[in-house]
């Protein structure tokens, strides 16, 4: 079958796992999804970044909407990285970074275009998909190496601006969060506040941190260095990331003059990307109407 971006997802899926980047001795996998078949022009690429808070999740966390996006005819590429508590802040988003640039490096043996890459990240994942989308090439989420076409380890500087991003329940500002979760304390509804609070210390040195990789303060202070075409997704019951923090980026982002569509989903909860449901294959289908729109751009 040739292959094509189309909406209605009519291709199998093949998934492969690959070593992209070696930062600090540690190899770090990816895992392709493709679309089999012989392309008719070289794809587009989507790097999905997993959430899990920082500290937990790996390449595979993302496999439902990997496979479908894949199945559109894109080529997924579903990141590892470093987590915390054993990494801190800036650690994913250089990982994160270098897998843009990987990407970019094999563009002719993965059979992509250079120029149509795209982020897709959810909570945690969806905050370093939007940093990495705002701040391309920015020194303090440089340096981890990757693994270049000839086998050898590199950090070169490269290109590592994307040309939209899709960001569900994006925990957008990190400090806002810890503050809305420490609030949540022993508040008898049995949310567990302590362990978001525990990924918030185990990932952020201190509160200064989380200001610092806030997109929400980055986009409003005018220090972004790109503003890429953003679709966002907010669950109704999400009482991981509330409204308030998605609101204020999508307030932040329109003001400083970029392409926002955020979509609200009545009566789901946060996280519901990763499993098949009626939310999710309503997601997945805008999410693959918004690509769309970007690719003919």
């Amino acid at each position: 079958m040739r292959v094509r971006f189309d909406p209605g997802a009519p291709y199998e899926v093949e998934e492969t796992d690959v070593p992209f980047a070696r930062p600090e001795g540690k190899e770090l996998l990816a895992r392709i999804y493709r679309p089999k078949g012989e392309a008719d022009a070289p794809l587009a690429a989507l790097v999905d970044v997993h959430g899990g808070a920082w500290s937990r999740g790996e390449r595979t966390t993302g496999a439902h909407h990997g496979r479908a996006l894949a199945a559109s005819g894109l080529l997924v590429i579903s990141l590892d990285f470093r987590q915390g508590s054993e990494h801190k802040h800036p650690a994913a988003s250089a990982d994160v970074a270098a897998a843009i640039r990987y990407v970019r490096a094999h563009a002719a043996r993965l059979g992509v275009d250079p120029g149509r890459i795209g982020l897709v990240g959810s909570s945690s994942g969806g905050q370093l998909a939007l940093l990495a989308g705002v701040k391309p090439g920015a020194p303090e989420y440089a340096g981890t190496p990757v693994v270049l076409p000839d086998g050898s380890l590199g950090a070169p500087a490269g290109d590592e601006s994307v040309a939209f991003v899709l960001a569900l329940y994006p925990v957008a500002d990190p400090l806002a969060r810890f503050r809305y979760v420490v609030g949540r304390q022993d508040d008898g509804s049995g949310f567990d506040a302590k362990r978001l609070i525990a990924a918030h210390h185990g990932y952020f040195k201190d509160e200064a941190a989380m200001v610092e990789a806030s997109v929400t303060r980055i986009v409003a202070a005018r220090e972004a260095r790109a503003l890429p075409p953003l679709w966002v997704a907010q669950p109704e019951l999400d009482d991981n990331v509330p409204a308030a923090i998605t609101e204020a980026l999508v307030r932040a982002y329109q003001q400083a003059g970029g392409d926002v569509e955020r979509v609200h989903f009545p009566g789901a909860r946060h996280g519901f990307i990763q499993q098949p449901s009626a939310d999710s294959d309503k997601a997945i289908a805008l999410m693959r109407d918004f690509i769309g729109r970007q690719l003919v751009r």
